[in-house]
């Protein structure tokens, strides 16, 4: 029974979500949304990027295929191009393909090309050393560092770390999986042995020594990620998280674009945070004015409630199958409300944002005392809320039982 009442609900929240997504997307522009990457936007334009590309600077939150991102690099980096007679085969993408120049130019620009094209492909087998680009594939965060440390690899490898450093920092990025290994015999039969698209990193262990990257590859992606972060190009959130298998947005690629621009342009360009980066968890969720709205979670863990139309307030209420409390901290002061106060869907809890462009959302499990994380629990919980006051068993279908 409680399974087939959250299926249900489920399913109504998918129907409600695509509701509330078309009358979001009338009620406030793609750049009010991705505000915060107007300034790159506006760059990539001014040096030709966007030309006849314009209706998608209006669609910043579009993800991007590979083809997209080859276009934007080729018109913003013009030193990278090759001899209009040298002929160079771009599997995938023959010639005569509409986007083949445009890959010949900025893949063939690899220094290492044409056996260097491996590194900046979409479907790779290191053991054969088979490799194919695939133009319409939508990019994740991990294709783009990937694709782009392929091109700019100098990032990367500009640091210096020992191998105990570099393990350190890996191990703070919280959602890039860490396999440890005795034997390169028990790493060969790793299905991720050997694979740069794969987010994850191999380690060989050793008694005297401890861990270490476990292949040149695992250094490569090791490096591709410590690099970035490192010149504040492409970094794991302020709580640990990369989110490598997330979609990368038309606004993020033209933001990470600027900033490897800027890199080479000028060493001593130091970027300033922007109150996308001040959001202290990866998770994010969006409230809009006059858009009522919910999403469901499991497992239960924390997550940032968006404000981009700074509305003053919202109205909240809670439906989980096990209790929850919850600590909602609003520029930085925490507020904490009990299970009994969130759960009542004809009353919601009036919070405040007082001009704050987020609201960060800390869940306790009641029965441990503890916060609830990815891994410590199983629990399953509806979250409502709007700018104002609803009746939330009438406008989303609250049920009783969830």
């Amino acid at each position: 029974m409680f399974l087939k009442r959250w299926r249900r609900l489920l399913s109504f929240t998918l129907i409600l979500s695509l509701c509330m997504t078309s009358m979001a997307s009338a009620a406030e522009t793609s750049q009010d949304k991705y505000a915060w990457a107007n300034g790159s936007v506006d760059f990539l334009r001014s040096h030709g990027v966007f030309e006849n590309m314009e209706y998608r600077t209006k669609t910043l939150g579009r993800m991007v295929t590979k083809s997209d991102l080859t276009l934007m690099v080729h018109r913003l980096f013009t030193d990278l191009r090759v001899e209009s007679d040298k002929n160079i085969k771009i599997p995938g993408v023959p010639n005569g393909h509409p986007s083949y120049q445009i890959f010949k130019d900025v893949y063939g620009s690899i220094p290492s090309a044409p056996s260097g094209l491996i590194a900046a492909a979409d479907k790779i087998n290191y053991h054969d050393e088979t490799f194919k680009f695939i133009p319409e594939k939508v990019l994740t965060r991990w294709d783009l560092l990937i694709t782009l440390n392929a091109l700019f690899d100098d990032i990367g490898y500009s640091l210096e770390l020992s191998d105990s450093e570099e393990i350190a920092r890996l191990r703070e990025i919280k959602d890039l999986p860490k396999r440890y290994f005795n034997s390169y015999n028990q790493y060969e039969k790793w299905k991720y042995a050997y694979q740069p698209l794969a987010p994850e990193i191999g380690l060989m262990q050793d008694k005297k020594w401890g861990p270490s990257l476990a292949s040149d590859l695992d250094y490569v992606k090791a490096y591709a990620l410590l690099g970035f972060a490192e010149a504040g190009i492409m970094k794991p959130d302020a709580k640990g998280y990369f989110r490598p298998n997330q979609k990368v947005t038309l606004a993020e690629t033209a933001v990470v674009l600027h900033r490897i621009y800027d890199f080479y342009e000028d060493s001593d360009y130091v970027r300033e945070p922007s109150a996308d980066d001040l959001i202290p968890n990866g998770t994010r969720n969006f409230i809009y004015a006059g858009t009522p709205s919910g999403h469901g979670e499991s497992p239960v863990a924390d997550f940032a409630l968006v404000n981009p139309d700074s509305v003053p307030e919202f109205y909240l209420a809670v439906k989980a199958s096990e209790k929850i409390d919850l600590q909602i901290n609003v520029n930085g002061e925490p507020s904490f409300y009990t299970y009994e106060q969130l759960s009542n869907p004809k009353q919601p809890v009036r919070i405040a944002f007082n001009g704050a462009s987020y609201a960060e959302f800390i869940p306790i499990i009641r029965s441990k005392g503890q916060k609830a994380t990815d891994d410590n629990n199983n629990i399953k919980v509806m979250y409502y809320y709007s700018d104002t006051f609803q009746d939330f068993t009438q406008l989303l279908g609250y049920e009783a039982d969830l």
